[in-house]
């Protein structure tokens, strides 16, 4: 199963940004792990708008969302289903600054099956990112 780490990057005014990283597997014979890949990185009103999907997946690993502060060093550290939802969404809401769209969007990623969510993620890495991004954004925005 897939490992993936969502971590706190304090900002200015008590203020903080999410950063989702997928983990890499440790190859046969190497005594550490490659460093994980950087996923996506949520701030401002997309974070505070999509703060409801990031604590859902919180729940689903047994964190509780009132440890989500500027102040948290420790990853959290996600199981496959939460991480790949929490990828989509961080990939979908890049660079977006529309509250109502912000909100559709997540709303969309939310509601998708693990299936559904597994598709957009592999969409998304393996190099069509742009055109996956624009497809769930005009599948997602009502």
């Amino acid at each position: 199963m897939q490992e993936f780490q969502l971590r706190v990057v304090p900002l200015k005014n008590n203020e903080f940004a999410l950063e989702l990283f997928q983990c890499a597997y440790k190859k046969a014979g190497e005594k550490k792990r490659p460093p994980a890949k950087k996923i996506g990185r949520l701030k401002g009103n997309p974070l505070i708008l999509a703060r409801q999907a990031v604590y859902d997946s919180l729940k689903q690993n047994q964190y509780d969302p009132k440890s989500l502060s500027y102040k948290r060093q420790t990853p959290y550290v996600l199981d496959e289903t939460s991480g790949v939802n929490l990828a989509v969404l961080f990939q979908a809401l890049k660079r977006l600054s529309k509250p109502e769209r912000i909100a559709n969007i997540t709303q969309g990623v939310r509601s998708m099956s693990n299936e559904e969510a597994h598709y957009w993620f592999a969409k998304m890495s393996n190099g069509h990112n742009r055109s996956a991004q624009k497809a769930i954004r005009v599948l997602l925005d009502d």
